[in-house]
């Protein structure tokens, strides 16, 4: 039953369930944190995130290096080298970065680069262009995580960036919106391109509701679901490292559950979790 918070696995009629937006985090002794950073976080390790993944039924996953490690990736490396063959990678990287690190990173399994541009971060807006150029050598998409109420001040910016496009977290508007918004219909134009995605992920960071989250992050992820199903994939934001408190994290099957609670039947369900992260990311069939 959906929103329902048991260890039951919520599609178990479904393969190669993916989660598309988590994170781990190594050993900081080995593969330490930027400067003024340490102990931000603690390890997270590969067998950590796959006891969680296995309960719920994913099988393949997409690691997104956090932007606590400034251009240095070892960590995602380190990540991708636990869950192997059923895992891809998003990375942080600028345009200066060598060949030799993009080459590395490329067969460790990286398929795209990931741009936090939120104001604890360590990117920012005028470094996202010349990366998006230089990543397009390597046919990477580009991953974007900002406050969505920008988007109609940066709608000319993003429109212009090359290759495929994954907006994170349902947009991230904070304070949420409605879909009736000027910054969610022009997310919406965004998605009108063909060539943008949306995660329907982390909807507690622009919800101050419970799950399903229905007057805010809820609501955008209903429309987006009836209006642009093959434009989504879910993520779970496994360790939700903006929740400090381990009791705060939302159930991944709970989570999972919310698609069905925002309209998605059988056929889009599988559309969500499997078909389109196939394709965006490159996994086998």
């Amino acid at each position: 039953m959906p929103g329902n918070t048991d260890d039951k696995k919520p599609y178990e009629w479904l393969r190669n369930i993916t989660d598309c937006h988590m994170h781990l985090i190594g050993p900081e002794h080995r593969l330490p944190f930027s400067p003024g950073l340490s102990k931000v976080f603690p390890e997270w390790s590969g067998a950590d995130y796959k006891k969680m993944a296995e309960s719920a039924g994913i099988e393949r996953s997409v690691i997104t290096q956090p932007p606590f490690y400034g251009f240095d990736n070892r960590n995602l490396l380190n990540g991708l080298s636990q869950l192997g063959a059923h895992a891809k990678g998003i990375a942080v990287v600028n345009a200066n970065l060598p060949d030799r690190d993009y080459l590395e990173l490329q067969s460790a399994g990286v398929v795209g680069a990931n741009f936090y541009l939120m104001p604890d971060g360590e990117l920012d807006w005028p470094g996202v262009s010349p990366a998006n150029e230089r990543i397009q050598d390597y046919g990477w998409q580009t991953q974007l995580q900002f406050n969505g109420r920008e988007m109609v001040s940066r709608f000319g910016q993003i429109s212009a960036l090359k290759g495929p496009l994954v907006i994170d977290h349902i947009g991230k508007f904070q304070p949420s919106v409605d879909t009736s918004d000027i910054a969610f219909r022009q997310l919406c134009r965004l998605l009108d391109s063909g060539r943008c995605y949306v995660k329907l992920s982390a909807p507690y960071e622009s919800s101050s509701n419970e799950s399903p989250y229905w007057q805010q992050a809820g609501s955008l992820a209903r429309f987006l679901i009836k209006e642009y199903p093959d434009a989504l994939v879910w993520g779970s934001n496994w360790p939700h490292l903006g929740l400090k408190r381990q009791s705060d994290w939302p159930s991944t099957e709970a989570a999972l559950r919310c698609l069905d609670t925002w309209g998605a039947d059988n056929k889009i369900l599988e559309q969500i979790l499997v078909t389109t992260p196939t394709k965006l990311f490159g996994f086998d069939l």
